[in-house]
């Protein structure tokens, strides 16, 4: 399909089919090359477009802005073609955007295989691996400096190029590259920059802050730190950017070698450094909880092991894959940590997942403290400002060591040599949109193409990965005690039923065990986790009177009632509307919430112990002010005691003073319809337990649940995880379930149920139908779990 022809969006069948046309001339300048673009549309495949003579140096992975049907879009170029494809109209390219590529060659690989692999649009994918807003690539600023202006330029090239800097002082390279064409524009600039002759500067935005910063001048090490003299931190400065290869700032250059400004100026004025002004780098300190000092960690045998295994494969440079299972608190962050430090000694770089930006915070304070200035951090909740610095700092090869949910695995850093997946058994990783891929397979696809080292750490591996370790597809790794010999908590079961029983009508949100815990870690003055998977009030308001449960318009679910902004919520399409203070059908002042988020918990824990400092961790916390990392801060420091929380609170983190954790409904889970479910249960209720008692006080956690005898909360209970494995892997055989199976889910959607339900069917009968798909079962079709969401039906 090309920019000028007419081609057909695949959209689902809710829609007519949109017809793309033409109806721009072609291209006034004559086109010396063609390109290939993927645009964010649901299309086949990229677009073919014309290049004009003046769109010079343009390479693969490098944005470009053209015209599809009526709308203008940018997209990615995936090629550049020397000869005409066999197409009857070409558009032009409006414009290039970027002078450097936004994506290497191995990020269009890696776009290329999610795309082929998860049967998505590869425009639609590569707008998954560009931050939004992005601002031109290498356009940088082109000063002129006194030597420069003064110096007389070597050829009729150079003097129309300093005579434009003369004129407009300073320009972008795009801009002068208008005003001057040169073919070898980029070199002569790199040059010139070396002679001290112009200045290049990265773009900042709006109100940027500009601080210095320096660089060694070219030559020889030796010969320039014996003209620094006898200077100690001069040699200090000279050899540490000689090491990090790359400017640095004066403020960074006083963290690394503890000097201050007269020394660099000294060194500037023996012509060993050249200085030069660039954005001052925002700082990301709300994203991560506090430093405190920590003692020397002194590995157990089983860690050292670890490392040792770890290290081995990360200095052969070949692709390796390890599970590295250990029990919570069994110290698997500091085994890839000391991993990440031998890579980043190799000169190689490292990708941290972590399945929710709430675990961001904890694991950045490790890693600045190890690291300093070496890593990034990449999510959703940056602003745009902090997102494009911390893509440059890794583009520029400045940032080593990376670190966020699932799309980290995006950043440009080339040469890797290790990727980790935390808690790799986590749902989280899986993207639910399109385009739809697993960031823990993702993972080992990358290490694999790097020839690195991919771990995947959780204390409840996946089955799928213990299938995997079990046939010898990934090693494994073994952590067996916790850090300082710890104890695992002591679990505390309590039968809601009974309780229920024993207390007569209402809800039992703390049980007499739960409360008698929490009274005796409120006494030492510890602290308490509390977990209730579900945010907001209650789940439903329901009106006593006539039972209306107002459910969303368009999804047909009951919405969650808010009682902070006093509102109700659809949490599928995000629908809000206030909340009644009557029944909207029946008029009657009748309505009760039912059932409890965490907000219902919280408040109900204020009313029990009033002068007790609680707080809450869920979505909408991590959405206010602060975020996540500002409720996390306040639990570390100690201001708040007992934290109410969603699985956000489950994983991950480490508090020392935490000697309770409680899971107030551990069945969850258990009644979901989605053959995973009783994983998830387990996975979540040992996490949780793992809160606890990781300093030196023993921890407690206490399970409350309607199912007190099923295997997975008795297993979690008793710290079992033999038992569960050898249930769910047998309940997996029996009904060809992964891993002994691959599944694949095809979903449907209309708003009208008979469409969405009949396509479904002809694709089964194409499928049986097709000789390749001998040995393939087809169940279904049938309607999804929230068979109505958006105002779509689903099958």
């Amino acid at each position: 399909m090309s920019g000028g022809e007419s081609g057909r969006l695949f959209d689902d069948a809710a829609g007519p089919d949109l017809e793309i046309s033409s109806s721009r001339p072609e291209a006034t300048e004559p086109a010396t090359r063609w390109v290939e673009v993927a645009v964010p549309l649901p299309l086949d495949g990229p677009l073919t477009y014309a290049l004009a003579a003046h769109h010079r140096e343009v390479e693969p992975g490098v944005r470009a802005r053209v015209q599809v049907g009526p709308r203008r879009l940018v997209g990615v170029v995936l090629a550049v073609l020397d000869r005409r494809p066999d197409l009857d109209r070409i558009r032009p390219v409006e414009e290039i955007l970027d002078l450097e590529p936004v994506l290497p060659s191995e990020l269009l690989d890696l776009a290329r295989f999610v795309s082929e692999y998860y049967i998505a649009p590869i425009g639609e994918v590569l707008r998954a691996f560009v931050p939004g807003d992005l601002p031109p690539w290498g356009d940088r600023r082109v000063g002129l400096t006194d030597a420069g202006a003064l110096a007389p330029p070597r050829d009729e090239e150079e003097a129309g190029l300093i005579a434009a800097l003369i004129e407009h002082r300073r320009l972008r390279v795009g801009e002068l590259r208008r005003l001057v064409p040169l073919d070898d524009l980029a070199p002569r600039l790199e040059e010139l920059r070396r002679l001290g002759r112009v200045v290049l500067e990265q773009p900042g935005g709006r109100g940027t802050r500009y601080v210095k910063a320096v660089e060694r001048r070219d030559g020889d090490l030796a010969t320039q730190l014996e003209a620094a003299g006898r200077s100690p931190k001069g040699r200090a400065v000279l050899e540490y950017l000689h090491a990090v290869g790359r400017p640095a700032t004066l403020q960074e250059i006083r963290w690394a070698v503890g000097c201050g400004p007269t020394v660099v100026r000294r060194l500037e004025s023996l012509d060993l450094l050249r200085s030069f002004q660039q954005p001052q780098r925002l700082s990301l300190s709300r994203h991560r909880l506090g430093e405190e000092g920590s003692d020397p960690i002194v590995l157990r045998p089983d860690q050292r092991a670890a490392v040792e295994a770890l290290d081995a494969a990360i200095v052969a440079g070949e692709y390796a894959p390890f599970l590295l299972r250990g029990v919570t608190g069994s110290g698997k962050t500091e085994v890839y940590l000391r991993a990440a430090r031998r890579a980043l000694d190799l000169g190689l770089g490292t990708i941290v997942l972590v399945p929710e930006i709430a675990l961001v915070p904890a694991l950045a304070a490790q890693l600045r403290r190890r690291f300093a200035g070496e890593t990034a951090i990449l999510h959703s909740n940056l602003s745009a400002s902090e997102r494009h610095q911390e893509w440059e700092r890794i583009r520029r090869g400045e940032a080593r060591i990376v670190l966020g949910p699932r799309s980290a695995l995006m950043a440009p850093l080339d040469r890797l040599g290790l990727i980790v997946v935390d808690e790799e058994h986590d749902a989280a990783y899986k993207q639910d949109q399109v385009p739809r891929y697993n960031g823990r397979d993702l993972a080992l696809w990358r290490a694999r193409r790097h020839g690195a080292a991919a771990v995947l750490a959780s204390a409840t591996p996946s089955l799928e990965s213990r299938r995997n370790a079990e046939t010898g597809k990934v090693a494994r790794l073994e952590l067996v005690e916790r850090v300082g010999n710890a104890e695992l908590p002591r679990g505390v079961l309590v039968d809601l039923r009974r309780e229920a029983a024993a207390r007569g009508p209402g809800e039992v949100f703390f049980s007499g065990v739960l409360l008698e815990e929490l009274r005796r870690t409120i006494d030492r003055d510890e602290q308490a986790i509390l977990l209730r998977n579900r945010r907001g009030y209650a789940p439903v308001l329901l009106c006593r009177a006539c039972g209306e449960d107002f459910r969303c318009p368009d999804c047909g679910v009951p919405m969650t009632y808010h009682l902070r902004g006093h509102h109700l919520s659809c949490h599928y399409c995000d629908l809000e509307r206030p909340a009644p203070r009557r029944c909207t059908t029946c008029g009657e002042p009748a309505l009760e919430p039912m059932g409890a988020g965490t907000e219902r918990i919280e408040e109900r824990f204020r009313e029990l112990f009033p002068n007790v400092a609680v707080d809450t961790l869920d979505a909408d916390a991590a959405r206010r002010a602060g975020g996540a990392a500002a409720v996390l801060e306040r639990f570390r420091s100690g201001a708040t005691q007992v934290l109410v929380g969603t699985q956000m609170v489950s994983k991950g983190h480490h508090f020392p003073r935490v000697s309770l954790a409680a899971v107030l409904f551990a069945d969850t889970y258990l009644s979901f319809p989605d053959f995973r479910a009783v994983e998830r249960t387990y996975a979540l209720l040992v996490q949780l337990a793992g809160r606890a008692g990781r300093g030196k006080l023993p921890g407690r956690v206490v399970l409350q649940t309607y199912h007190p005898e099923h295997y997975a909360i008795r297993a979690a209970l008793d710290g079992n995880d033999a038992l569960f494995a050898e249930h769910e892997m047998r309940f997996r055989r029996t009904f060809h379930y992964p891993p002994f199976a691959r599944v694949v889910l095809v979903l449907s959607q209309h708003t009208r149920a008979e469409r969405a339900e009949a396509s479904l069917r002809q694709l089964a009968a194409r499928i049986a139908a097709d000789p390749a798909a001998e040995g393939v079962r087809i169940l279904g079709p049938t309607p999804a779990p929230f068979e109505r969401l958006r105002g779509r039906w689903r099958w």
